[in-house]
């Protein structure tokens, strides 16, 4: 049982991200409670997560590495590394040609990414899983998790924002590990509603954020398909395990932040333990060694460029519906026309107002789109998404993004309902089964059928994961008072700066601080910031300007 839900998180997660992936494959290996995946090519779509209009134009995954003591799982903590993570990125923002089914195709891909994010969000916010013994044991795994990441390199390269200067951004990581801690900071295995209360230790080497202007293009001299595991590593700067760098000439980056390396803990109570106690329901403390922004004149542009280039993809996307399907050259009156209805909707939004006849054409089209995609929902519960049904993308096409997850949102809501009632139904229905030995409650017997432990067994192992047979409801849902501390997060830098910088990377001015310390305090109805400097400089090529 638990080794399909482990295949089933692995296929449904990295399923998405990389190619080739095995379904029969991961199910054996989760199995044995030793996954091992090497040498994976990312999907261009890999990145859909993030809700920005690129693409994965080339992408590498070098080890993924699960190792599940199914023997010791009350003993042990579930060991996940991941290795060696090079994407190349570029825009997506430009449809290609001017054909109406290739914008219909992106505003598509778009609103079953929203779609599903605000499942995805929806689905966090339910209790269910908490409640049931299935997901007391995954609470229980996930909150002893130990999680190793190293050599990450994502890279932004983009020649059309700025035309005539192409540049590059980037994020690098050589290391982040996190693992459970006791209350004396040492490593331990929680049990008993490890996720309700739970402390974790945070390590982190050389994390810095890139942003370089007038760039060259990465080649490679050969499809991306085809390079080696150790190309790879040489072509996105990756350190040799003996710590030494790539072969490869190092390039000179223009840093936004400069490596940081630092380390945190965290600490998660639970609200009655964090009433009594008069602490925080979660606390967190950021040590960071050297924290250094820099920005000069043309990454400055390159930045503005940028958003202005993803805001104008994300307005085409709102109003493709009105979109022609030919190109202005051909057919410039009804490029007009489309501009006349963009600007006619963005004032009938700003005004509020609708005719009498929209309203009831909308009246009209939301009962039925919404009756037919909870039907199409209804038909397949496998499915979460519908986006094959030629009347809804007949609906689609003139409707806005926004209106329509609206529509399917209240869809899924009437779809939800009723399968709990009809849940429900069949759970009253199974109370009363009439057996050949008597009345017996069905539910019951199933779930001892999946039973294989002895009652000490289960007693020991519900211990560990903290579960209460019988007991529907274990998470405390008393009201928040308007006092109690939410969160509490502290950050301390031992020295940070500030810089303006010329392309050469020369300094125009420099603000320097030591001994940052910033604390920032959440309650249900406020938020309070304090920050406190040791000391700080403001410099120049000229001089020191000020210091206290």
């Amino acid at each position: 049982m638990l080794e399909d839900q482990v295949a089933y998180l692995l296929q449904k997660y990295l399923g998405n991200y990389v190619k080739g992936l095995s379904k029969e494959a991961l199910k054996i290996s989760a199995w044995r409670g030793d996954v091992e995946l090497t040498n994976m090519q990312l999907k261009p779509e890999a990145l859909n997560a993030l809700k920005l209009p690129v693409k994965v134009k080339a992408g590498f995954l070098g080890s993924v590495k699960i190792k599940v003591p199914w023997s010791r799982l009350g003993q042990e903590p579930v060991l996940v590394y991941l290795d060696r993570i090079f994407i190349l990125v570029e825009p997506a923002t430009q449809v290609e040609g001017s054909t109406e089914d290739s914008v219909q195709k992106a505003k598509k891909i778009r609103i079953r990414e929203m779609e599903m994010r605000l499942l995805e969000s929806r689905q966090q916010l339910k209790s269910e899983m908490n409640t049931s013994w299935l997901g007391s044991l995954i609470n229980t795994i996930i909150g002893n998790l130990k999680l190793s990441i190293t050599n990450i390199h994502i890279r932004y390269e983009d020649l059309e924002s700025n035309p005539g200067h192409p540049f590059a951004a980037g994020i690098t990581l050589a290391r982040l590990s996190a693992v459970t801690i006791d209350d004396s900071g040492k490593e331990t295995f929680v049990t008993g509603g490890s996720l309700d209360r739970i402390q974790k230790s945070v390590e982190l080497e050389r994390l810095a954020l890139y942003l370089d202007s007038d760039i060259s293009p990465w080649n490679v001299g050969k499809p991306w398909a085809d390079l080696l595991p150790s190309e790879w590593s040489e072509v996105f700067e990756v350190e040799s395990k003996s710590g030494e760098p790539a072969k490869t000439l190092p390039k000179e980056h223009c840093y936004i932040l400069q490596p940081v390396t630092g380390n945190a803990k965290y600490a998660k109570m639970r609200p009655d333990e964090s009433r009594s106690m008069g602490q925080p329901l979660q606390k967190a403390a950021v040590n960071l060694d050297d924290v250094t922004l820099c920005l000069s004149k043309d990454g400055y542009t390159d930045i503005l460029k940028l958003a202005d280039n993803f805001n104008a993809f994300n307005q085409r996307l709102k109003y493709a519906h009105y979109r022609p399907p030919v190109s202005v050259k051909s057919n410039p009156g009804l490029w007009w026309k489309y501009a006349y209805k963009v600007v006619s909707d963005q004032m009938k939004v700003a005004s509020g107002k609708l005719s009498w006849e929209q309203v009831l054409r909308y009246a009209r089209i939301r009962k039925r789109y919404i009756s037919l995609y909870a039907t199409l929902l209804k038909s397949d519960v496998n499915q979460l998404v519908v986006d094959d049904n030629k009347e809804i993308e007949e609906l689609d096409h003139e409707l806005d993004i926004d209106v329509i997850l609206q529509w399917r949102m209240l869809a899924h809501k009437f779809v939800q309902q009723s399968t709990e009632s009809d849940l429900y139904l069949r759970k009253q229905k199974a109370k009363t089964s009439w057996w050949p030995l008597g009345w017996t409650d069905q539910s019951s017997k199933d779930e001892s059928e999946t039973r294989h432990f002895s009652d000490e067994d289960w007693e020991q192992l519900n211990k560990i994961i903290g579960y209460k047979e019988g007991v529907d409801d274990q998470l405390l849902t008393t009201q928040e008072r308007g006092n109690m501390l939410l969160t509490f997060l502290e950050i301390h830098m031992k020295h940070n700066a500030s810089k303006l910088i010329t392309k050469d990377q020369k300094s125009l001015a420099e603000l320097s601080c030591e001994g940052t310390n910033c604390t920032v305090r959440l309650y249900p109805e406020a938020k309070v910031f304090d920050l406190k400097l040791g000391s700080y400089k403001l410099s120049s090529p000229r001089g020191i300007l000020a210091e206290v």
